[in-house]
């Protein structure tokens, strides 16, 4: 079963909405279906080329469920 990483999990990190939303932006990733439903970590992960905010949100997830 795949870890989904939520804005929460960002949250714990510091990020705010806003950075959250052009981080999305840049890799063309859904930033409302996110909010909404969180992304799976694996999609996440690649869809970024493994991006050191992006790995570090999939730990968080997988520390805080």
């Amino acid at each position: 079963m795949s870890v989904i990483v939520r804005m929460a999990h960002l949250r714990r990190l510091g990020y705010c909405g806003s950075g959250v939303r052009v981080f999305f932006e840049k890799f063309n990733l859904d930033y409302s279906d996110f909010l909404k439903n969180g992304i799976g970590a694996d999609t996440l992960l690649q869809a970024c080329n493994n991006d050191y905010m992006a790995v570090r949100a999939v730990e968080v997830a997988h520390e805080h469920g």
